[in-house]
């Protein structure tokens, strides 16, 4: 029989997962919001509605960088964090990653999916790409700052990239504890056609005016 700690410190790592799930799926949702918004054609559109949808735009993107990068900050000492790192971090202990299957399943399903999180996100952590996210979520987003070296552009195919790179991840810790898949998966479609909405009424209501 499983040891009853070994339980409460599983279903502690489960609880963080389905939280950092939910932020997976908010960053889909200012993803798809700035998508749609991307491949309209705008070009009818005029003062003052080209500086009042910047300014919604600019919301959207402080909303996507700080989510991405709360899926992907490393452990903190506090141990509070619901991201890749901290359960990665909670994960070392390999006693813990057999409790998850039922009983009889083998945790090699489980054991293979915890090493590509952990290669893939050690990989990650020296990418250039996470760097640049990080200083401008630090920098511009949550904290405002006069760094030594001026802050870095980050493009949106960046924010993109490393929203992909928490998918799999993610989607790779809900293997590791045997949940199936992640519930930002079944969302999507949903989320992708309440941001065509979205838009449609915020540019109807421009062109009525």
């Amino acid at each position: 029989m499983p040891d009853p700690e070994m339980i409460d410190r599983a279903n502690d790592v489960i609880d963080r997962l389905f939280a950092l799930d939910e932020t997976v799926t908010n960053a889909w949702a200012f993803r798809a919001l700035l998508e749609d918004l991307h491949a309209r054609d705008l070009s009818s559109i005029r003062e003052p509605h080209v500086t009042a949808i910047t300014m919604v735009r600019a919301g959207i993107v402080r909303g996507a960088i700080g989510t991405v990068m709360a899926c992907l900050d490393t452990e903190d000492w506090r141990g509070n964090r619901a991201s890749v790192g901290q359960i990665l971090d909670l994960l070392r202990d390999v006693r813990l990653v057999v409790v998850f299957p039922e009983p009889g399943k083998s945790p090699a399903l489980g054991t293979a999916a915890l090493d590509r999180a952990k290669r893939d996100y050690s990989a990650l952590l020296t990418n250039d790409l996470l760097a640049r996210g990080r200083r401008i979520r630090n920098e511009m987003v949550a904290h405002t700052l006069i760094p030594n070296d001026p802050t870095p552009t980050v493009t949106y195919d960046t924010i993109y990239t490393l929203h992909d790179a928490t998918t799999q991840l993610v989607s790779d810790l809900y293997q590791v504890c045997y949940r199936g898949t992640p519930r930002f998966i079944e969302q999507r479609p949903m989320l992708i056609e309440h941001a065509r909405i979205f838009w449609d009424t915020y540019i109807a209501g421009i062109r009525s005016m």
